[in-house]
């Protein structure tokens, strides 16, 4: 297992603790203390603390430094694709959420002020909800309350700036969405999040809630993202129904090998430079025969890419060539970004 040593120069005010204090502050916030891959040294303190802090990259960033353990032989390497993905999925978003107290019904208890949680960015608001509802909702809510309550009313919104968050984008996206549309003081972390038990109204302009529906408009992505790689959608319409069910699995349990074992059919790991000189330059057009073996990184006609603006402005959407380190196009049939070929993409 790959080993990394996190060293805390000193701890950050957010966090404002003692090292004796730190196992105390991570139960706190609801998050287990034991991990098999993660350690953590204080300087000056002879001991060695195991912490889970998936999700808190961004307060401790100032204040740590990461090295590989040397002593791992089986480490892979920092620019391996494989190794990039893995930190990507890895990546977390740590949310509080609080029930409008407005919405609550008589009776219920208003002591319970708040869940903590860590959520995977690849993951979905709609994913979260019977957490929420178990660890949130039916501790203020008598059991009649619950017992009618009916999911599908329940919605989130960012409690800071009331702005209604979407159920079909990850939460990785929302978040990235909203530091760029909102004032720093209105946004750090963990990540506020107000909890609705009323049905949404309508000028929130949010889909249904249901893991139905947010599974459809992943899969629809991903067909569109197979379309503008490869100029056809035949990847994924020929991925056998127990493959097409294992990605969004994987993505629903946050599993990275049963996420990736099918996903790597349809996104290809990029060429080596050694492979730029010597492969051809046409893109691969997928046949029957060929669906089932691994996409050549060659072949591809264009990345797919959407480009996520702040303030409301409509999601944009580009075709852009595949460029070697050099900026050069390493495929034949690829269209550079313009003003031309962005246009408009359904949200």
């Amino acid at each position: 297992m790959q080993s990394i040593n996190l060293h805390i120069k000193n701890f950050p005010p957010e966090i404002n603790l003692e090292p004796n204090q730190a196992d105390q502050y991570w139960d706190q916030v609801g998050r287990s203390i034991e991990t098999n891959n993660i350690r953590i040294s204080i300087p000056n303190h002879n001991q060695t603390l195991k912490l889970d802090i998936r999700g808190y990259g961004p307060i401790l960033a100032q204040h740590t430094t990461f090295r590989m353990d040397p002593s791992n032989s089986h480490s892979m390497s920092k620019s391996s694709p494989t190794a990039l993905r893995s930190l990507i999925w890895e990546g977390s978003i740590p949310i509080s959420f609080v029930l409008e107290p407005s919405e609550l019904p008589p009776g219920s208890d208003r002591g319970v002020e708040a869940f903590y949680t860590s959520a995977p960015r690849m993951s979905y608001l709609s994913l979260l909800v019977p957490i929420v509802k178990s660890n949130l909702i039916g501790l203020c809510l008598d059991d009649n309350a619950l017992f009618t309550l009916k999911e599908e009313n329940i919605w989130f919104e960012h409690a800071p700036s009331k702005v209604a968050l979407k159920w079909h984008w990850p939460i990785g996206l929302i978040y990235d969405t909203l530091l760029a549309s909102l004032p720093a003081s209105s946004l750090g972390l963990p990540l506020q999040v107000t909890v609705h038990l009323n049905p949404v109204p309508a000028d929130k302009g949010l889909l249904p809630n249901a893991v139905s529906v947010c599974r459809e408009a992943f899969m629809s992505q991903v067909k569109e993202a197979d379309f503008v790689r490869w100029g056809s959608t035949r990847r994924v319409t020929n991925l056998r129904q127990r493959e097409a069910e294992s990605l969004w699995e994987g993505l629903v349990e946050h599993d990275f090998d049963k996420f990736w074992l099918v996903a790597s059919k349809l996104i290809p790991i990029p060429p080596s430079p050694s492979s730029l000189h010597s492969a051809p330059m046409t893109p691969a057009q997928p046949t029957n025969s060929s669906i089932d073996r691994m996409p050549d990184g060659n072949g591809v006609r264009n990345v797919p890419m959407r480009i996520y603006l702040p303030d409301n402005i409509p999601v944009m959407q580009a075709q852009s060539g595949p460029v070697d380190e050099n900026g050069k196009s390493i495929s034949s049939e690829t269209v550079q970004i313009s003003h031309s070929n962005l246009h408009l993409a359904s949200t």
